[in-house]
């Protein structure tokens, strides 16, 4: 029978117990270790690789979206899967442009449905909570009804700088965060925002993820300007 190695990613000690203890009864999946942090994670991920990664959001130094990014640097075969309390739909928007194959929230699943969820993304599906499934689409429809501009021509609507800013934005950084990755003054981060939200006729960071995550606009190349 082929088995689904499974690293479990949490800093709270008691939920990996219990998670372990709910999957120590299906045959086809093996939990191969534990990790406290995304440090933690990459460094065993790096000696012994896994199928998938259970991943919480809200760790200390390095947060779960962060870690999911650099999992799939090191690891791009692995497949993720949020595990969180974070019912918020930006922080689920966030999780899939990191990489994240399924995103589900304690409390909005049984426990018997989490074998099933791990082997759904194993198999290169995907899974989302419902609740919050329903809560993205509507940020999508929000995003995109407030705009007509696409894909094929933000880079005609927005310049190089802003362009990246977009890209920043969508994976969570805040302006501070941004003016140090792009080397540029927080002033000059804000101005560009304001720029963004008016050129795309957006209300707010939530809605410039959305349509980052629908126009695919981290796929466009990076340049300087």
């Amino acid at each position: 029978m082929e088995r689904i190695s499974l690293l479990i990613v949490d800093d709270n000690p008691v939920v990996r117990k219990g998670l372990r203890s709910i999957l120590e009864g299906e045959k086809d999946i093996l939990v191969q270790g534990e990790a406290g942090s995304g440090k933690e994670a990459l460094q065993q991920l790096r000696g012994s690789p896994v199928d998938v990664v259970l991943l919480d959001i809200r760790m200390p130094e390095q947060d779960g979206i962060e870690t999911a990014a650099a999992i799939l640097a090191v690891r791009p075969e692995c497949k993720i899967l949020m595990l969180t309390v974070v019912e918020d739909p930006l922080a689920l928007l966030q999780s899939v442009l990191a990489g994240a194959k399924g995103y589900l929230v304690y409390g909005h699943f049984a426990p018997e449905e989490l074998a099933p969820a791990i082997r759904t993304v194993y198999s290169g599906g995907a899974i989302i909570t419902p609740v919050l499934a329903t809560a993205l689409l509507r940020l999508v429809a929000e995003a995109l009804g407030g705009t007509v501009q696409l894909r094929a021509d933000i880079g005609d609507v927005l310049t190089p700088r802003e362009q990246e800013i977009l890209k920043l934005i969508a994976r969570g950084k805040t302006n501070a965060q941004i003016a140090k990755l792009l080397q540029i003054k927080e002033k000059t981060v804000k101005n560009c925002i304001n720029s963004i939200y008016s050129k795309l006729h957006l209300k707010g960071r939530k809605q410039a993820a959305a349509f980052a995550l629908a126009s695919r606009i981290w796929d466009l190349p990076s340049r300087e300007g």
